[in-house]
């Protein structure tokens, strides 16, 4: 019981002085971090303006991907830093495995100074991917949703049942927002 009780001791004495460390280094001038810069790519979750288009004879399908396939999607960023109006395109992907309930993916992206390639992951339509310089340096983030051309509530069921069909899901539009901490 006396050796629980003095490493529990122990432990708040080192919490306490950790504490007093970090307030320590604050005050001598640790600097705060650099706000990340938002832009949006391929419009707004109102209106998409971004595509997506699948390479080649099949699109996402229900069955999970025996190999890899070819994908391209592209959009306008606008905000601040770095995104200015101009066209960004993101070429890679889609990994083996890869379904329409479930994605991962990796690949270039061309026109986003800084920006490099990312690699990312979604369920349903929801995608988070991390974005990287020529270096490998994580560099921001960014999060999209695919959707139909224009959100067009007619064509979300035949985008839908086109997962279950050979052809798959072959094309569709996004929006999304870029974090970026360069």
């Amino acid at each position: 019981m006396y050796e629980r009780s003095r490493d529990m001791k122990n432990r708040k004495l080192s919490t306490i002085l950790s504490a007093c460390a970090g307030a320590l280094a604050v005050a001598a001038g640790a600097s705060p971090a650099q706000a990340a810069t938002r832009c949006t790519w391929g419009g707004t979750p109102d209106n998409p303006t971004g595509t997506i288009q699948w390479v080649g004879p099949q699109g996402n399908t229900l069955t999970p991907m025996p190999n890899s396939r070819k994908f391209v999607a592209k959009g306008v960023v606008e905000g601040g830093g770095p995104c200015h109006g101009q066209l960004v395109t993101f070429s890679g992907q889609s990994d083996a495995g890869s379904n329409c309930a479930q994605i991962k993916f990796e690949g270039r992206v061309i026109g986003l100074p800084g920006v490099a390639w990312l690699w990312g992951y979604g369920v349903g339509t929801v995608v988070r991917e991390f974005d990287y310089d020529s270096n490998g340096n994580l560099v921001g983030s960014d999060q999209a949703i695919a959707t139909t051309p224009k959100n067009d509530p007619r064509a979300i069921l035949p985008a839908a049942l086109s997962c279950a069909t050979s052809q798959g899901f072959r094309s569709g539009a996004f929006s999304g927002e870029f974090d970026l901490d360069y």
